[in-house]
């Protein structure tokens, strides 16, 4: 076979094909059963011919190169191709110097990953470096011998030089039926931002009937973006849904804005808006944020919200902050007030506002060991725009307080153990509007300890390390009469095992209670020996109290006369590389019953294969709940996902959800079902179906987020 090296002007035309292709040029060979016209300007080239130089190749029955114009011809059969890119067909006509020309019947292969596409056409014009232009064109990124999928199109621009893609006069064709149709349709060839339309959601739901969402995208700069979503509900109206992102080099943020002009349901327009913005300001450590959030109605995320986590929110933040860090010092500046969704069966009360609140925490050097901490806040309390009349009762009463509690340890820690010893004093004063002025003084001791004990074991042959922890903590307040203090945002702490660790029992500064007791608990764990990975957790702990505790959080409240709190005991980690496991129980050994118990299991043997289990008692909020969730591959291709929790003490299911997943490899549809109790006490009905055709886009109803918070372990199927 003759073969000839080198050749310029043919290793330029191999260069034309690929829109990366690089300029220098390299060692070119051309081989064929026989050429001709060597050193003129015209060259042909017969039989097997194959052009190679850096990578790129031409193969073709017959070539013909043309150096003064910079032009090739070939034909019957045409091959392009460098690396993962592929073009063949029939004729070729490929001209160097504008990088234009045509190639008829081609069937292609663009681009790299899992992102490559692939179609065929009736022809393909070359439009410049990178940009192709195919009539009568299918494109999928469905793997070769998976049709399930294309867009089908007129005109095919596929534009590699900026990763887009337009389909003019095109459908999207799933499983050979066309739908979808659309005079102009425009996609990502590698997943960046782009503008344009988004494929429309279309959802079922019990409060609204058939709701259909069309979202545009305004790609407006690298840093800024906005989606721009009419929702039209068939038994409300038309809502219009607007989100607005960006992001800066010292600052980000996102605007959200809803509204509905009139809704025939509710009889009124109806709106919502929300804007959470951060800030980096004028030096190192100096920074604000600004949460505002407002809903027009008590019901506006209960008739709108299609998550639980939506639905169910009662109180919206408008607040603003001020924080300064630096090494030893954190302060922040507050300003903060809630809208309280209420809900008429069951009303809460809306939280005090902060106008304004000044906070700070500060660790100052002193010789070692010792250290010196104090925090502090000085905090103006207001009633909220919906609070109840009468101001003058001591649970409604505004005020101000300030809180300094400064305090000096001698943290003594070594392999072996620790033990912590410090002193402080929690100072308060509080200026009332009913003209009263308070003030208390407490000291504060603590003693905090603890060992530590290692040995090597064997868990289900494994060699594995486990611990022995035990912990002691002792805790000294005396008792102050509180009952004439106000109650602006103290509230009895969830008694748990970190709890069991804290000077204060209350939460926020209302309430400091007295104090005489001992923490005493007993840790174990099990580690690998080999990479440290906690397999398992024991943990038991109770309180014991010297003195009876006086401290409450109203004057007619009475603590019981014990001598020890309540017994928890907790047990989790891993124990297998399939298995989670996490559950706790609280034994009142005062009533000789459980108050409080929760268990969490989970098998997850492969991404898309979880089972959840779930039980959940509390005495005190009477909550009583079992709870079952799962995705679970019933075929190679189909997963059920499924979601039941229920409440045993009311007999009904908060949350049930049901549907299927179809994986066709290059595309998944799913149909789910959603029912649950909202705060309000009523049911809401959503039904999803969507069908997502990878690296297009998603059309139908979006469960996914439904399916992440109800299903521990989800994962995609794609």
């Amino acid at each position: 076979m003759p073969r000839f090296s080198p050749l310029p002007l043919a290793l330029a035309l191999c260069a034309a094909f690929s829109a990366q292709a690089e300029e220098t040029p390299g060692t070119t060979t051309v081989q064929a059963e026989q050429i001709e016209g060597v050193g003129k300007g015209e060259l042909q080239a017969r039989g097997n011919v194959q052009i190679d130089s850096d990578g790129r190749r031409i193969e073709a029955d017959w070539v013909k190169l043309f150096q003064d114009s910079g032009e090739l011809q070939a034909g019957d059969n045409t091959r392009l191709s460098e690396q993962q890119n592929v073009l063949s067909g029939g004729a070729l006509r490929l001209n160097e110097t504008s990088r234009t020309g045509e190639l008829a019947t081609p069937s292609f292969r663009l681009g790299s990953g899992p992102r490559q596409g692939r179609g065929d056409a009736v022809k393909l014009l070359f439009d410049g470096p990178g940009k192709y232009k195919l009539q009568q064109a299918r494109f999928t990124t469905c793997s070769v011998g998976e049709d399930d999928w294309f867009v089908r199109a007129g005109q095919l621009e596929l534009d590699y030089s900026r990763n887009l893609g337009i389909a003019r006069n095109g459908s999207i064709e799933f499983k050979g039926v066309p739908f979808l149709y659309s005079p102009y349709i425009d996609f990502s060839l590698d997943g960046s931002r782009k503008s344009g339309f988004l494929a429309p959601s279309f959802n079922l739901t019990g409060s609204g009937g058939v709701d259909v969402t069309l979202p545009y995208y305004w790609n407006i700069a690298p840093n800024m973006d906005a989606t721009i979503a009419p929702r039209l509900i068939a038994q409300r109206g038309l809502l219009l849904n607007n989100e607005f992102r960006y992001l800066g080099e010292r600052f980000g943020g996102e605007l959200r804005a809803e509204a509905i002009h009139r809704d025939r349901d509710f009889g009124a327009s109806r709106s919502a808006f929300s804007w959470q913005h951060k800030q980096q300001l004028f030096f190192e450590g100096l920074s604000g944020e600004v949460d505002l959030q407002k809903a027009s109605d008590d019901r506006y995320f209960v008739d709108f919200g299609d998550r639980i986590a939506v639905a169910s929110q009662t109180f919206l933040p408008r607040q603003a902050a001020l924080n300064y860090t630096i090494p030893g010092l954190s302060m922040s500046l507050l300003v903060q007030r809630y809208q309280t969704l209420q809900d008429s069966a069951n009303p809460v009360t809306e939280p005090y506002a902060r106008l304004p609140q000044l906070s700070f925490n500060y660790n100052a050097p002193l010789p070692a060991p010792y250290r010196f901490e104090m925090s502090g806040e000085g905090s103006v309390f207001k009633h909220g725009s919906q609070a109840v009349a009468n101001s003058m009762t001591r649970t409604q009463l505004d005020g101000r307080r300030s809180i300094l509690y400064p305090s000096v340890s001698l943290p003594l820690e070594r392999s072996w153990g620790f033990i912590t010893p410090r002193i402080g004093a929690h100072l308060s004063r509080y200026a009332l509007s009913d003209g009263r002025e308070l003030k208390r003084e407490l000291p504060v001791f603590s003693l905090d300890s603890g060992l530590y004990f290692d040995k090597d074991t064997e868990w289900f042959g494994n060699t594995m390390v486990q611990s022995l922890e035990p912990r002691a903590y002792y805790v000294r307040i005396p008792y102050k009469d509180q009952s004439a203090f106000p109650n602006f945002d103290s509230g009895v702490a969830d008694f748990n095992f970190a709890q069991m660790f804290s000077e204060n029992q209350y939460t926020g500064g209302d309430r400091v209670n007295d104090a005489n007791q001992l923490t005493l608990a007993l840790t174990s764990r099990l580690f690998t020996q080999d990479s440290g990975e906690e397999r398992a957790r024991f943990a038991l702990g109770q309180r014991f109290y010297f003195d009876p505790q006086r401290v409450t959080l109203t004057e007619t409240a009475r603590s019981e006369d014990v001598t020890a709190s309540d017994l928890i005991a907790s047990v989790g980690g891993r124990p297998h590389d399939d298995w989670w496991l996490d559950a706790s129980w609280q034994y009142d050994q005062q009533a000789h019953s459980s108050r409080k118990t929760a268990f969490n299991l989970r098998y997850q043997p492969l991404p898309g294969s979880s089972l959840n289990l779930g039980y959940r008692f509390d005495k005190r909020n009477d909550i009583k709940q079992a709870d079952i969730s799962a995705q679970w591959p019933l075929t190679r291709k189909i997963n059920a996902v499924a979601r039941y929790n229920w409440s045993i003490p009311d007999r009904r299911a908060l949350e049930t959800l049901a549907g299927l997943e179809y994986n066709g490899g290059c595309w998944v549809f799913r149909a789910v079902n959603q029912r649950f109790v909202t705060t309000a006490n009523e049911t809401s009905r959503t039904f999803f179906l969507q069908l997502e055709l990878n690296d297009l886009g998603k059309i139908g109803s979006n469960p996914l987020q439904t399916l992440k918070d109800s299903i521990p372990g989800y994962s995609k199927l794609n």
